[in-house]
């Protein structure tokens, strides 16, 4: 009678499912198909574990349980997200509900790899990425360098600092020299002019800020030269105020005059104040520090290019509307044609035009032909009412 009634409960438990089931003394697995499997009690009253009444064949793995006996099953489930959950014994038995066991020592799914931010794992440089291009095999991870000779392409960065396996201008002062001979390592690893007091001359201290050495003082007759103010931590400095700098370097950062807002410091080693200009029109640092325009370009809106609307032609800055480039170069003008708004035409100019050896242009206005022609301005000047200015 027992056994008839123990069956009953079973097959009530399957028709419910798996949350009534579980309450009956079995257990179900729900994967990621929606299959559940559900084990029976044992064949005796003594607990000796019974036969799987149910498998689970999807992804989260097979659930295997017992109704009040020892439980017999694998309770070890593998999620979808690739992590695996051991369960121990369980007196009632367990469920795994997407590969997580709740019986068992950890939930299934919350191990998982590649957090965001961690560095990309690999096991060859084909796994890396350009920023990381190397694959640290011991470690597993993508890295920017394992060698100095990975670094070569750095600029004045061609260091392998093996602790964080970066690219960085030294780990130690034997690779300093000149003006900066020892290293702020650990730190920025660059080389400095100091690191304490002793590195530094007389009447001197070190400012472990800018790691410069810095004339020491308590009242600004202490300074002079370019460091004429005495400012904070005793040191000499070049400013305490904007009012302390000038044009162009008007501004007063870090206790030291800079450039305008709208110009920017070009050239000047350490120690040295460089220049100020301005990229959009400077010939000679034209749109970034250093470009320099060639002879007879000029330097506008940060891109060199002839002055007055010319055009490059074999070099030089040419009128486009001389015959022989007329309004591109090599286009030229054939017999008597002058050429006018770009374009070559038969007769003399019109609308009011001057001929300049059959160019046709407004005197007063062109830079090539200003009040006169063949008076040519200067690359800086244009020509305002037949004047070059």
């Amino acid at each position: 009678m027992n056994h008839i009634s123990r069956v009953a409960s079973v097959v009530s438990c399957l028709v419910l499912g798996a949350a009534i089931a579980t309450a009956c003394g079995g257990s179900s697995s729900t994967g990621s198909g929606g299959a559940s499997g559900a084990s029976a009690g044992g064949d005796s009253d003594s607990g000796v574990g019974g036969g799987s009444a149910g498998t689970d064949t999807t992804s989260a793995g097979t659930g295997a349980t017992s109704a009040g006996g020892t439980d017999t099953g694998s309770a070890g489930t593998t999620s979808s997200a690739g992590s695996t959950s051991t369960a121990g014994t369980s007196a009632g038995g367990s469920t795994a509900s997407g590969g997580a066991s709740m019986g068992g020592a950890s939930m299934g799914g919350a191990s998982m790899g590649g957090a965001g931010g961690a560095p990309a794992t690999c096991k060859s440089d084909a796994n890396c990425p350009m920023a990381t291009p190397h694959c640290d095999v011991q470690a597993g991870q993508c890295v920017q360098c394992l060698s100095n000779t990975n670094c070569s392409a750095f600029n004045n960065r061609n260091t392998c600092d093996m602790a964080t396996h970066e690219c960085v201008q030294c780990t130690a002062s034997t690779q300093c020299g000149g003006g900066r001979p020892y290293c702020d390592h650990p730190g920025t690893d660059t080389c400095v002019q100091c690191l304490a007091n002793a590195n530094c001359g007389a009447n001197q201290k070190c400012d472990t800020t800018t790691h410069a050495c810095a004339a020491s003082c308590t009242a600004n007759t202490m300074c002079g030269g370019q460091t004429p103010y005495c400012g904070p931590g005793g040191f000499c400095v070049a400013c305490l105020s904007n009012t302390n700098c000038t044009t162009p370097r008007g501004v007063c950062a870090n206790n030291a005059c800079t450039c305008d807002a709208d110009l920017t410091q070009c050239g000047g080693n350490f120690g040295g104040p460089g220049g100020c200009f301005d990229l959009q029109t400077d010939t000679n640092h034209c749109g970034a520090c250093g470009t320099q325009c060639p002879i007879d370009e000029v330097c506008s809106a940060g891109k060199c290019g002839c002055p007055g609307g010319g055009e490059v032609c074999n070099g030089i800055c040419i009128d486009l509307s001389n015959p022989e480039h007329c309004g591109k170069c090599g286009n030229a003008c054939t017999g008597t044609q002058s050429c006018q708004a770009d374009k070559c035409q038969a007769g003399g100019c019109t609308g009011g035009l001057t001929s300049c050896n059959r160019a046709c242009v407004d005197t007063k206005t062109d830079f090539y032909h200003c009040g006169a022609c063949g008076n040519r301005c200067n690359p800086d000047q244009t020509c305002v009412a037949s004047k070059c200015q």
